[in-house]
């Protein structure tokens, strides 16, 4: 089976899909910013693994091939998190945009794509390994449920946003940002962009995520397939 064919194939691309298809409709020379969670990986058992774990070659190939399909020309500017299955992604996204005549300039680690700063370790009991409790956990810690073992949500917030879409405004060439992330810092930057609290539904499947473009004064965010304009802080 070929790498098209899995990929129309894999019923958790189906976000991955929906954003490529916006990030067509948006102008070439418009900034352009795809944050995307990993690849498929094996069900994770405990929290070492949350940390040690990567990607399954399936999910190496549907990283390549979601590469390939990126509706976009010119340069590309990767940045990820450190976790392996989050390297792997981002590397795998740069052969496949490469591979159709695209240009990367650089993979480069991004603390805050981490997610926020534990200070105990005993917070991460908290958190299922597989991520399946992930938007109440966040809910929990914006909300202060943590204290003061682990980074403070509005100290986070101004991290993150200043790496990511700040950085995306202040683009003076037409550079494409993608940067590689996991559930923890995808349903951070959820909740900071959306000013609401989380739901199931809010986590991304595999490749899934949101992108931002900068049109005029206005920065717009789609996420599900859903547009609208956001105030950054």
């Amino acid at each position: 089976m070929s790498e098209e064919q899995t990929w129309d194939n894999q019923e958790w691309v189906y976000s991955a899909k929906r954003i490529l298809e916006w990030m067509a409709t948006v102008p070439q020379e418009q900034p352009l910013m795809f944050l995307v969670r990993h690849s498929h990986r094996e069900t994770l058992q405990n929290h070492d693994e949350m940390v040690s774990g990567g990607l399954t070659k399936l999910g190496k190939k549907m990283s390549f091939e979601l590469g390939t399909r990126i509706p976009r020309e010119g340069k590309m500017h990767i940045y990820t998190s450190f976790i392996p299955r989050c390297f792997e992604t981002a590397e795998a996204i740069a052969d496949g945009f490469t591979q159709k005549g695209g240009e990367v300039i650089d993979i480069d680690p991004l603390p805050p794509l981490v997610g926020p700063q534990v200070i105990e370790e005993e917070v991460w009991k908290n958190l299922h390994p597989d991520g399946r409790n992930v938007t109440d956990f966040v809910n929990i810690w914006v909300d202060g449920g943590f204290g003061e073992r682990m980074e403070l949500f509005d100290d986070y917030r101004e991290r993150l946003i200043e790496a990511t879409v700040k950085r995306l405004v202040s683009l003076k060439e037409n550079i494409m940002h993608v940067h590689v992330t996991h559930d923890l810092a995808m349903m951070c930057t959820k909740r900071i962009l959306l000013k609401r609290s989380l739901v199931p539904e809010d986590r991304e499947p595999y490749l899934g995520g949101l992108s931002v473009t900068v049109s005029g004064s206005e920065t717009i965010l789609n996420i599900a397939g859903k547009t609208f304009p956001v105030v950054i802080e």
